[in-house]
This record gives structure tokens, sequence and C-alpha cells, in this order.
């Protein structure tokens, strides 16, 4: 039986108390620093630990933002002429560097492995005329990732539901099928198709269920819209370094993702718009999720992770959704039926 993301996430903090305490005791067992008394060793472990966090992080930055892999005449081959990343100045990079290593920390280390059985946040005042919101999770995470912007979305009056994409490693086609089974069961139960909000790997398991739903019943999903945050549409460079069937589907250019773009129709790409920062710290090489047909809202300065809480972020969420609402509001009753 494979374990869930909030066990590996579990596995993953022992690991690295772990190794602190394990650097610790190697510091104790130096002649040089034999003196040293437990705090101050443990302590330093920790503070070492730390530091090859960040180093990972900054790492993840370098080769996702360098296009390591990809050719130079590659990277910004899918965006259209004049549609290019602006530098950062340094404060801003390093504003962005020091923001996304808190947001990973908080929410691989805190958020996804303890705090996974909170419930989202219900509005206060629901909106009657604005659709259920289906949050999908990406590559080794589970619905708590959503923990930080949902209260923002029920606070704007949205009704906010989640679900996990298990096993952690599978395939994405996998994927498709129970999430395509549960907005059938929101548009059936509300009378209206969801709208999809999707990080990272959730937003190819969304473009994935709108094709399953075309080729096994010949009818659209029951699909309002998708927003997709920083998904890597092309795929991304460091998926060759991931573990599982759907990081090697997510490799640059795979010939699954392909697949999955020449199976989608115009009218699929239409109800997608496409949230992405310029500055992503994993879905890159720049432009990966940019995707002919859909509506896109380039970001500056926000790392993958942080693109879950960044105010800008949410911002644009929220906007897209308002966007999202009004097309489903502006169809007629029989045409809301073609997608259930």
């Amino acid at each position: 039986m494979s374990l869930s993301a909030a066990a590996l996430r579990r596995v993953a903090v022992a690991v690295q108390v772990t190794a602190a305490v394990g650097v610790a005791w190697a510091l104790k067992s130096i002649a040089a620093f034999a003196a040293w008394s437990w705090p101050l060793a443990l302590v330093i472990g920790a503070a070492i630990a730390l530091l090859l966090f960040g180093v990972s992080v900054a790492l993840a930055f370098a080769i996702t933002l360098n296009g390591v892999g990809v050719p130079p005449h590659d990277r910004f081959a899918l965006l259209p002429a004049g549609m290019r990343p602006a530098p950062l100045g340094f404060r801003r990079a390093l504003r962005c560097y020091l923001g996304e290593c808190i947001v990973v920390f908080r929410m691989f280390n805190w958020l996804q492995p303890f705090r996974s059985r909170l419930k989202l946040a219900a509005p206060a005042t629901p909106r009657p005329d604005a659709p259920t919101v289906l949050l999908v999770h990406g590559y080794g995470c589970n619905h708590a990732v959503w923990l930080d912007m949902a209260p923002h979305l029920a606070a704007a009056g949205h009704r906010c539901e989640a679900i996990d994409l298990e096993p952690v490693l599978g395939d994405i086609d996998d994927y498709a099928a129970p999430l395509l089974a549960r907005m059938r069961e929101i548009a059936a139960r509300t009378g209206t198709p969801p709208l999809l909000v999707c990080h990272s790997m959730g937003g190819l398991a969304a473009r994935a269920a709108q094709v399953q739903a075309m080729r096994t019943t010949g009818t659209e999903a029951p699909c309002g819209g998708i927003v997709t945050l920083g998904s890597p549409h092309h795929g991304c460079v460091l998926a060759r370094h991931g573990s599982g069937h759907n990081a090697r589907q997510m490799r640059w250019l795979s010939p699954w993702l392909r697949a999955l773009a020449d199976a989608e129709t115009t009218a699929q790409r239409a109800r997608i718009v496409s949230i992405f920062s310029w500055h992503d710290s994993i879905a890159g090489p720049a432009g990966t999720s940019y995707l002919d047909g859909a509506r896109h809202v380039p970001l500056q300065g926000i790392g993958h992770v942080s693109l879950l809480r960044h105010p800008d972020a949410i911002a644009a969420t929220l906007a897209a959704l308002e966007l999202l609402t009004a097309r489903t509001r502006d169809l007629a009753p029989e045409e809301r039926h073609t997608f259930m």
C-alpha cells in the first residue's frame, strides 16, 4: 500500500530532525567541540539543516529559471513574439527567494503533514450566483496546500471543496477519472458545473479529465472553467529528477504532454485561465504555463509554492473566478446541462 502525501511528509520531517540531531552528535564527537552543550550542538545542527534546505531551494530556482537541459533557442519558443519575462532587481529577487523558502518550509513541514485534517474555510455569506470551486493540488501534495488561499476565496463568497489525487506518484490519467467523477457529483448536487482552481500538476489532471470525458462519453466535462496556478503545461526541467509516473509525464515536452495537447479541443482550452509567475522555482523554463487558446495572467517575482498564498496570486485567482462565474451565469439552462 502506498503512503499518503501526509504520511510521506511526516517521514520527510522525521528525516530532517534526525539529520539535525546527527549533525549535533557528530559535532559532539569531535574533540574541538566536545565541550559544547547539547542545546548548542542541536542549534548548530538545525542551522546546518536549514542552510541545506535553503541551498536546495536556490538550486531549484537556478535550474528552473535557466532552463537547464533545454536548448537556449527553445526556452522561449512557446511564447508569442514580444512576450518575455522582465528581470528582477536584486532586492525583489532576494524577497522572492526568501519568501519561497518560508512558504515551502511551512507548507511541507507543517500544513501538509500535520494539518491535512482541517476543513477548508466556508463563506459566511455564500454567493448564490457563484458555482462551487473545486481545488486540485499538485505533485506530491494533498488538499492542505489550499489552507492559506481558501479563506480568501471564502471571504469573496465562494464555496470551496477539495480533492486528494492518489496514489502520490501515480499516472495523471488515473487522477482524471476520480476528478471527473467529483465534478459530475458537484454538478448534479448543485445544478451548476463547478469551477476548478488547480496548482501545478493539478492543472494537467484537470485538462486530462476534460479530454477523458469527451473520449469516453462524447460530451464535455461538467466544468464551468479552470484556473491553473503555475501549471507546467509543457513540462518542467526539474521533473527529470522527480519520482513516479507523474514526474515522467511532466518532463519537458514529454510524449504524454504532446498527446494531451493534441487531444484537446478549442472549447476546452477556452475555459482555462493560466496564472503563472515568470520567476517560478519549479514550473519552468519561463513560458511552460503559456497555453495556446487559454487566457493568461503573468505575474512577477513569485515562487512556485508562493503562488498558493501571495497576495498578487490570490487577487488574480479571484479575478479569474469572477470572469468564469460570469461566463457560467451567461450560459442558457440547456447549455449548462450539456456539461452534466
